[in-house]
């Protein structure tokens, strides 16, 4: 029969097996020099502890930091603020990159539409600024670049709003999940305690019972 024990210790392998596989595809110590720009700075970071800690002081801020990089539009340069990021903030880099990673060329188109359409809601109701923009109007007039602020002020502001959201739902669902894994292995080691101090008392009494017969 399994002892309590070994099932917690099965419940918390096969969250770190599942947490290790999430991770593969993502940037690790071992693998930092195959990444476009890390990889010049991958010496650096390796001697870094906090780039690699997933504790909860950690994690939050690289979960805010992804997320709202994510849905602003600075497509090709998300790498470098990425680590920059990491490096001020003393961060995780893993789940900043992992989150930035989510806007590549196959969605971005989606992100940056959901992005200004929030965004220009948003404009609309506070700013009073009316009407959709085509971005082939766009031109070198001063018509063109006013509709060209409006998008792009649309897009920061709607993707920062997306992302803010996103990161404090991800980030209480964290906190969440670190809670449970620190219960588990609070229970682990506490069973651990009562088992060592169960065997010494069980020691103590056949000690006892011995001497008894001793004498």
């Amino acid at each position: 029969m399994i002892s309590e024990e070994q099932k917690l210790k099965h419940k918390r392998y096969s969250r770190i097996k599942r947490i290790k596989w999430l991770l593969r595809p993502l940037p690790r110590k071992s693998n930092l020099h195959r990444y476009p720009f890390l990889k010049f700075f991958a010496i650096g970071a390796r001697k870094r502890a906090y780039l690699w800690s997933f504790r909860v002081e950690d994690v939050i801020p690289s979960l805010y930091v992804g997320w709202i990089l994510t849905f602003l539009p600075l497509y090709g340069m998300q790498l470098p603020l990425a680590l920059g990021a990491a490096l001020i903030l003393r961060s995780n880099l893993p789940v900043i990159v992992g989150l930035v990673m989510i806007s590549n060329p196959l969605t971005v188109p989606l992100i940056y539409w959901l992005a200004y359409y929030t965004g220009n809601l948003l404009l609309e109701m506070f700013v009073a600024l009316k009407g959709g923009i085509d971005v082939n109007t766009i031109t070198v007039s001063p018509t063109g670049i006013r509709k060209g602020v409006h998008w792009f002020l649309s897009m920061v502001l709607g993707g920062s709003l997306i992302g803010y959201v996103a990161a404090v739902i991800s980030s209480v669902i964290y906190r969440m999940a670190a809670a449970r894994a620190e219960s588990t292995l609070f229970k682990i080691r506490e069973n651990k305690i009562k088992d060592t101090s169960l065997t010494k008392l069980n020691k103590n009494v056949s000690n006892d019972l011995k001497v008894s017969d001793i004498t």
